[in-house]
């Protein structure tokens, strides 16, 4: 797989030295992961917990590896500098997004990431949004807290159709959700090529004439330059009356004045997890209105999502072993 920021790998690469080769953690609780990283032999660990100790423990133990764990504390762009840093041969993003990497030199450095290995929760999260509103538990939720007896129908997911914009992991497993619950998948992906979990599977180039049938639209692909504002007013505007709105990818991905603008007249409403600025500002008109769900970018975060993405670095070191 190869972006504007450089290659991904899929393997580790093999690093050989005299003695244990100095590794650094950048997560705020390294604790939580200690016993998975100590199942890797030949690694010798220091731990950054905050973006201000990076640099100084960069230039104290020059480490060869490094693995990334970003938290809402220990943001993103923090990390980049390790990426950055000449010892560095091998940098492992737990979580699957990279557009908050700075570019790397693919002779220099291996990164490798943990594509997938949060997917299903990701789906479930994106489900549970979806649901609520095609059912309207947002709105019973309202009335059980003004104690308002209020019975209401709602229109079965069953023979809807929903649009996934994106069909990597995240977006395979939301598929096979959706279908479950009977529901008509057609989905937008770079190669156009077909999927098994898919009714239907069309380029980019198809988004525009997709749109019009999409009872849901659910967007799951990466951040890049084709993908940034891809979904505006002009998009939304396509959506049948009704249409439900999901965003688990990037918040550059959809507009969100456009969004607004589209529950004024044709979108029934939307589950949001990612948005333009984040964190969210409190006086930002999206928290308020009636027929938006929010979630602060945490939609994959299961209990122990620290300890798998540690896993997944440990398993592709002992490959190399």
């Amino acid at each position: 797989m190869t972006g504007p920021r450089g290659e991904v790998s899929r393997t580790a690469p093999s690093l050989q030295g005299q003695g244990p080769i100095p590794a650094l953690l950048l997560h705020s609780e390294p604790e939580e992961v200690t016993e998975v990283l100590g199942q890797c032999p030949g690694l010798a660990w220091s731990a950054a917990r905050e973006p201000g100790e990076v640099a100084r423990l960069l230039a104290e133990h020059d480490p060869e590896v490094v693995l990334s764990i970003k938290t809402a504390t220990f943001s993103g762009p923090s990390h980049g500098q390790a990426l950055a840093w000449p010892s560095v041969r091998w940098f492992h993003v737990g979580g699957s997004g990279r557009d908050h990497l700075p570019p790397w030199d693919p002779a220099r450095v291996t990164v490798t990431d943990s594509a997938g290995v949060l997917a299903p929760f990701l789906a479930e999260r994106a489900l549970s949004g979806l649901l609520a509103l095609a059912t309207g538990l947002h709105e019973q939720l309202r009335a059980q807290q003004e104690a308002r007896w209020s019975p209401t129908r709602f229109r079965p997911l069953a023979g809807r159709t929903m649009l996934l914009v994106g069909l990597g992991h995240t977006g395979v497993e939301v598929a096979r959700r959706a279908r479950a619950l009977g529901m008509r998948v057609v989905a937008v992906r770079a190669s156009g090529l077909a999927h098994p979990d898919a009714d239907e599977v069309h380029g980019p180039e198809a988004l525009g004439a997709l749109l019009p049938q999409a009872d849901v639209l659910s967007l799951h692909v990466r951040l890049t330059e084709s993908t940034a504002g891809m979904i505006g007013a002009g998009e939304l505007a396509l959506l049948p009356p009704g249409a439900l709105v999901l965003n688990a990818a990037r918040g550059a991905v959809l507009s969100e004045e456009g969004l607004l603008g589209a529950l004024e007249r044709n979108v029934e409403g939307a589950w949001l997890d990612v948005f333009e600025e984040e964190p969210l500002p409190e006086l930002n008109p999206l928290w308020r209105h009636p027929r938006i769900l929010i979630s602060p970018h945490c939609a994959d975060q299961v209990v122990d999502f620290p300890v798998r993405f540690a896993a997944r670095f440990r398993d592709l070191w002992l490959a190399t072993r």
